[in-house]
């Protein structure tokens, strides 16, 4: 069995978010991407490049203020 990640995007009211999903060759992937606002899902490999692609990502939607979740805490 071997594992695969998914770096993915859900849009909200016109932001974004980027984050990995793990799945393995035996799951159905439709089913782990039953996700609310997802618009886009590119399956990797590593885990490393997913989380490559989604730090560059969820980066971009900061610099263009359309990043979903305020980050002042």
């Amino acid at each position: 069995m071997e594992n695969l990640y998914i770096a993915v995007t859900i849009q909200e009211n016109e932001k974004y978010y980027s984050y990995v999903i793990k799945a393995n060759t035996q799951e159905n992937i439709l089913h782990k991407l039953k996700i609310k606002n997802i618009i886009n899902a590119t399956v990797t490999k590593t885990k490393q490049r997913a989380e490559n692609l989604v730090n560059l990502w969820n980066l971009i939607y900061k610099k263009n203020n359309q990043y979903l979740f305020d980050e002042t805490f």
